[in-house]
């Protein structure tokens, strides 16, 4: 089989690494207080939160997408209004005619650039968009063709998808205080991948529906102390 930058050798290490820097980016603060005299009374320890730190900032869970039938991941929002976020997504693929389920991987990158209030508790985001890596666990998938197939009889990977999508959002925040969740996030995304746009160009009369496909998700934000 060809060599490939994509294979599995390379793939674990980049999530690997991708997680390794969400954790040093995280730092231990200390924090004396003095009493009236200068006296120290008191010694207290935090997490100093950076870019990205290992907790993640939301859970997400999602149907549909490409990325399997019903998924689950986490996500680090960042930016000075948490208008960027990267999450890492894990999914199952019925087994349908197959003779087995099937398990995706998906690495995704989505900005959300503006936040419009309803009232007290809910928010609306008319754009939500961005890029994401999907990959299918098994090995009758492929980076590259095996050798027992011709040079060019398989021009793409069947193993590894590039998304892009656009949707929108509209967000509740929890009232209380106390909640381990400070709001809950329901979004929907209209999204294409390489093969699909391809196929669109190569094809002129299909349809949306032959090259688009639709994902309805929630997102749970977790509060920030």
């Amino acid at each position: 089989m060809k060599s490939s930058l994509f294979n599995g050798k390379f793939f674990a290490p980049i999530l690997f690494l991708l997680f390794w820097s969400n954790f040093a980016s995280a730092s231990v603060k200390d924090t004396v207080i003095h009493d009236s005299t200068g006296r120290a009374i008191k010694k207290t320890r935090q997490l100093k939160k950076t870019a990205f730190t290992l907790v993640p900032s939301t859970y997400i869970t999602q149907f549909a997408g490409s990325i399997g039938l019903i998924s689950v991941g986490a996500g680090w929002d960042y930016g000075r209004r948490d208008q960027w976020a990267t999450e890492f997504i894990a999914g199952i693929v019925p087994r349908y005619d197959t003779d087995r389920a099937k398990v995706t991987l998906t690495l995704r990158q989505t900005y959300t650039p503006w936040s419009i209030p309803i009232n007290k508790h809910f928010n609306y985001q008319p754009l939500r968009t961005g890029l994401y890596i999907n990959t299918m666990i098994g090995n009758q998938f492929w980076f590259n063709a095996p050798d027992r197939y011709p040079g060019d009889y398989y021009t793409f990977s069947t193993k590894l998808r590039f998304n892009a999508f656009i949707g929108q959002e509209i967000s509740y925040k929890i009232p209380s205080d106390n909640f381990y969740f400070e709001g809950i996030k329901f979004y929907y995304d209209l999204h294409t991948n390489d093969l699909m746009l391809i196929s669109r160009i190569q094809n002129r009369y299909l349809k949306g529906q032959n090259y688009l496909g639709l994902a309805l998700g929630l997102k749970l934000q977790i509060r920030r102390r």
